[in-house]
């Protein structure tokens, strides 16, 4: 029995976006360049917008979000929460966090939307990153504690561990070292079978050991 051309879809778009999110970043464009040929509908086109994005073709992600901002005018979700979302981590990828903030202002009373595309609280994730690039460590922790707090819309998804990691980034940029150590271990230990060679991972770990090592040389 051939499997569904739309399921293959689905597993290729979103794979492309986890791979997008924790570095491999040659694998994530493999399949997007595949995603590409394919016909995908709305949902999903977005969310290869967003892995697009998320990898740095920004040029490309902004394409699929015209596409749908055009085909879809009167969508709320597709025009208040997909679009923006896109169109912010394209502003990020372009070192322009304030740009990206300023797109997900009118997101925030759908930050936790259940929709038929991306969800897992994705816009209250881009939008602490954009506060992480500001060195805005405050404004970041309430951001990605929406996540944390709200485990059942995105605990199956990488955003939810991966906001726990930008948690301590932003507890760290604040100066409170000892709350940023115990988020950076919450988060090493949810991802201890992880694959060693993801670069996210990697850079979780040597950013947790040179925490440790600034502790213990204060100590």
């Amino acid at each position: 029995m051939s499997s569904d051309p739309e399921d293959i879809s689905i597993v290729l778009v979103f794979s492309t976006l986890r791979n997008a999110e924790v570095g491999r970043t040659i694998q994530a464009r493999e399949g997007q360049d595949q995603a590409l040929q394919s016909k995908l509908d709305r949902n999903y086109k977005m969310v290869l917008a967003l892995s697009l994005a998320r990898s740095g073709r920004t040029d490309e992600a902004n394409r699929l979000a015209d596409q749908v901002s055009q085909e879809a005018p009167l969508d709320t979700i597709a025009q208040k929460y997909l679009v923006p979302t896109v169109r912010a981590a394209v502003k990020l990828q372009h070192h322009d966090p304030n740009a990206a903030i300023d797109l997900l202002r009118e997101t925030v009373q759908y930050d936790l939307a259940d929709t038929d595309s991306f969800d897992y609280l994705y816009p209250a994730y881009i939008r602490g990153l954009a506060y992480l690039d500001l060195g805005d460590g405050r404004s970041a922790t309430g951001e990605f504690q929406k996540l944390i707090d709200n485990p059942g819309l995105c605990w199956d998804y990488i955003t939810c561990p991966l906001a726990r990691l930008q948690l301590g980034r932003a507890e760290r940029l604040m100066g409170d070292d000892a709350s940023a150590r115990e988020s950076y271990e919450e988060f090493l230990t949810i991802w201890k079978d992880a694959d060693p060679d993801l670069p996210i991972y990697r850079q979780a770990k040597a950013e947790y050991a040179q925490l440790k090592k600034t502790g213990d040389q204060t100590r």
